[in-house]
């Protein structure tokens, strides 16, 4: 009795550390592309691994409760893929479990399993994924073997395809994810016939892998959106490879609904302080307002002067009141005159991220930027500035 009363703790206990690994593991794959800091990504990743040590530890246990754990959570699929690909050195078998759950049917499942698989080392599982990457239909198995292999920098022979039919976008997202990461495998074809996606995030991933090829065409491939109107994503992404010399024309789309949330972001990304006024203008626009406080807090790492809190309307219940959440709105006065203020501070010719100088050693200022920042800044560099080291920002 006493032996069984044991067993069942330690099986609470290792199931413990799957589910925190699995939140843990879950919560680096969003604050990669989020405004927290780098010293809170890495807070993180260190709780992460503490319990995947634990569970490294419990040996064959760890991985029989990462797999039960999957009918629960799916985000489990990557706590399974790591101990996974960790074990195929010392038994073969487990890398090919590790790939096949990049086959589940569930969505989710494969999702996680491949963020788990781009953190997980790569050596034992290379032959399993170079199988899938190199043969037959496009599938989100065959095209999440193509995008770890890129994401691990080894080497790729499959060439990017066109982007496939699909139900969905997740085939065209991988692709384009993969893309960027393969030495000469993105071209401005690729560009012209991602971008013409209509799934947002593959249009964001295909900006994303022209700026880490170094595509020269990328720039004016945004400028042509700002005269075309669109799509926003690539509008929004001239901020990330524009100049100077692009913030009339962004000013000028700021004043076409259509356009003028994707050029507001734009102008947060290119970081001019000479685009602030402009920004204080569109703080009294309401389709531009929400933007226009991202911009500027983007330039400067400032949030706008804000009023009192509105109180909350008359006949509230209580259980209405807890979940009120009191508004302040912009003082639209007070925000200029702080930029009287803070303007002499700027220097107009410079380009500003969160009120740090990114003109003159870029990647030097990487690790003081929010995460989000931190990846626009090195992408810029990615694509205008030859010999930028090809660093992997989405990793531990």
């Amino acid at each position: 009795m006493r032996q069984r009363r044991s067993r069942s703790v330690i099986e609470r206990i290792v199931r413990e550390h799957v589910d925190n690994a699995a939140q843990l593991l879950a919560m680096l794959g969003t604050t990669s592309s989020a405004r927290g800091t780098v010293a809170a990504h890495a807070a993180l990743a260190l709780r992460c691994e503490a319990n995947l040590d634990a569970l490294r530890i419990a040996g064959d246990a760890g991985l029989t409760a990462a797999h039960d754990a999957l009918d629960d959570d799916p985000d489990a699929a990557a706590v399974l893929a790591i101990l996974l690909a960790e074990s195929a050195p010392a038994t073969p078998s487990a890398a090919r479990l590790a790939v096949a759950l990049l086959h589940d049917d569930a969505p989710e499942i494969r999702q996680a399993a491949w963020w788990g698989l781009r953190l997980a080392p790569a050596q034992a599982i290379e032959p399993h994924l170079r199988t899938l990457a190199e043969r037959g239909a496009w599938t989100p198995a065959r095209a999440a073997a193509l995008d770890i292999l890129a994401f691990h920098r080894l080497p790729v022979r499959t060439p990017v395809p066109e982007p496939p039919r699909e139900d969905g976008d997740e085939v065209a997202w991988l692709l384009a994810e993969a893309g960027g990461r393969v030495p000469g495998a993105w071209t401005a074809a690729h560009l012209a016939r991602y971008l013409a996606h209509d799934s947002a995030r593959v249009r964001e991933a295909a900006l994303r892998a022209s700026a880490r090829s170094g595509l020269p065409q990328l720039a004016a491939v945004c400028r042509g959106a700002v005269a075309q109107g669109g799509p926003a994503e690539a509008i929004a992404f001239l901020g990330v490879v524009g100049g100077t010399e692009d913030v009339d024309r962004l000013l000028h789309a700021a004043t076409h609904r259509r356009t003028a949330v994707a050029a507001v972001r734009a102008l947060g990304r290119l970081g001019s302080p000479a685009a602030v006024p402009a920004l204080l203008y569109c703080l009294g626009e309401s389709r531009t307002t929400a933007a226009a406080v991202a911009a500027i807090l983007r330039v400067t790492g400032e949030d706008v002067p804000r009023g009192a809190p509105e109180p909350p309307p008359p006949g509230l219940t209580e259980d209405q009141l807890d979940e009120w959440e009191p508004h302040a709105p912009i003082d639209l006065g007070a925000a200029a005159a702080w930029w009287r203020d803070a303007a002499p501070r700027y220097d107009p010719a410079r380009r500003y991220q969160h009120g740090l100088c990114v003109s003159d050693d870029p990647l030097g200022v990487l690790d003081r930027l929010p995460l989000d920042v931190r990846t626009e800044v090195y992408l810029r560099e990615r694509a205008l500035a030859p010999g930028t080291p090809d660093w992997e920002l989405e990793t531990w």
